[in-house]
């Protein structure tokens, strides 16, 4: 699936969902948000947007009060959404990590960096299938 660039609500709802790690419902969103000027039909909207876009998919139903209730998950994580959102504007990870890196050494984060090397050393031991084996 192509990567489709979200609005700013529903980037806000995205953020939200991946923050709560669990299946909600239109109405317990509502509940929990911490957006007064959201009424249920326009979050819904949104829902159903983020739906068509892929972002979020129905992961049941509920029984709610007189009828059933969807419930939604995230389709994607936050870090496939952002990554995805870079390649998009023509950014490579690579070019990421280097801006994260320099401002991590110019900001006197020592070892916030290490952990993002190793996070990095990591991930590229995966990618290469040698997961698990010693490192020189």
């Amino acid at each position: 699936m192509a990567f489709v660039p979200l609005t700013k609500t529903e980037e806000k709802l995205m953020l939200f969902l991946w923050e709560q790690d669990r299946p909600l419902t239109v109405s317990e969103m509502l509940d929990l948000l911490d957006e007064r000027a959201w009424t249920k039909n326009y979050t819904r909207d949104i829902v159903r947007s983020l739906k068509k876009k892929g972002a979020i998919a129905m992961s049941g139903l509920i029984h709610s009060r007189t009828n059933f209730a969807q419930q939604f998950l995230p389709g994607m994580t936050k870090a496939e959404y952002y990554a995805g959102l870079a390649r998009h504007n023509g950014v490579s990870l690579g070019e990421l990590f280097r801006a994260e890196a320099s401002a991590m050494a110019e900001g006197g984060m020592g070892k916030e960096l290490d952990g993002l090397i190793r996070e990095l050393e990591g991930a590229i031991w995966e990618c290469r299938g040698e997961a698990g084996r010693g490192r020189a």
